[in-house]
């Protein structure tokens, strides 16, 4: 069995080592699979595949954010190749360090030590201007390369997403953009449980230039279908959710809630877009229609996708870079 069907169109959970307990729960929707984030993520692959796990299962070692992040220029370790295969992964991640503005040398670096490796995705922690102005060189490169990759997409100015999910490349540490990664082709994406693993925070945020922009990270976070986002649970609407968890009761009741039903609240919604995602004739207009719909009622404050005229973010406050 090749990458392409061991992962085809999976809408992953991408958790910390510490939601290991909880991980078959959360990665138990169909079309799913888990991405343990952390220097001990082949530890928590090894213990869920001997829970009886059978689901995909990466370990994303996420050198590449934090106050210790790692430039890509420092190289991939063989061993983390080795542990993870030994784990039983579906398929090995490199433990990419960061790829800052016109760093042409630490892209060079991960690609070309990627290489060395008959079947690994080699990760590419992207500063934003890598899906700016820079994309025509991290195409051209990705194509010379030629074995798969997977994107982190750094957050811009004042919390905004590159729109890195039309590019149909596998997605790290995403939000609901994983599905409009999945709308345009990418055989797999990972959403993040909660909010530092959604974003990749710049190692020296600006102060944002409206309200709004980076939030900490340890907030819990419902996804609000309508408006494609992520809302502090203070600011959830009555409306009533219809999903598995919520049984029609009103979106703000998960404010009294644990951040484990608030997560499965997440992924359950999440799986339940991708499945009408996937019976759509169109995928990709299905993906830009809900982008675009006009939003609804709720009080804008969380990670979204980055809507045309629309400032991303809305929570107060600055978070800088944190461990998962």
């Amino acid at each position: 069995m090749d990458l392409h069907d061991r992962l085809h169109d999976r809408l992953l959970v991408q958790l910390s080592t510490r939601d290991v307990y909880d991980a078959r729960v959360l990665g138990g929707q169909p079309q799913s699979g888990l991405v343990f984030t952390g220097q001990a993520a082949h530890d928590a692959v090894r213990m869920v595949r001997r829970q009886g796990y059978a689901g995909p299962v990466l370990a994303d070692r996420r050198r590449y954010a934090g106050s210790g992040r790692v430039s890509g220029t420092a190289g991939l370790s063989a061993h983390w190749i080795a542990d993870q295969v030994e784990a039983r992964v579906t398929i090995p991640l490199t433990d990419s360090g960061y790829i800052g503005r016109n760093d042409t040398r630490a892209l060079r670096t991960i690609l070309d030590q990627a290489s060395r490796w008959d079947e690994v995705v080699a990760v590419l922690p992207l500063h934003a201007d890598w899906l700016g102005p820079d994309l025509p060189a991290l195409t051209a490169a990705i194509a010379g390369y030629g074995g798969p990759v997977a994107l982190v997409a750094e957050d811009a100015a004042a919390g905004a997403r590159p729109e890195a999910f039309r590019l149909g490349l596998p997605l790290l540490s995403a939000g609901a953009e994983a599905l409009g990664a999945l709308a345009h082709g990418a055989p797999w994406a990972a959403v993040g449980v909660r909010e530092v693993l959604r974003h990749l925070y710049p190692e020296h945020p600006e102060p944002p230039p409206v309200r709004g922009g980076w939030r900490r990270g340890g907030a819990r976070n419902a996804l609000v279908p309508e408006r494609l986002a992520f809302v502090p649970v203070e600011r959830l609407p009555e409306d009533p959710c219809p999903c598995a968890t919520c049984h029609g009761r009103p979106l703000r009741r998960l404010a009294g809630a644990g951040e484990l039903e608030v997560n499965t609240h997440n992924v359950t919604v999440l799986h339940r877009l991708h499945a009408r995602m996937s019976r759509a004739q169109h995928r990709a207009r299905w993906w830009e229609e809900r982008l675009h719909a006009p939003p609804h009622h709720v009080e804008a404050a969380g990670d979204r996708v980055a809507r045309p005229g629309v400032q991303a973010g809305g929570g107060a406050g600055l978070a800088g870079p944190e461990e998962p």
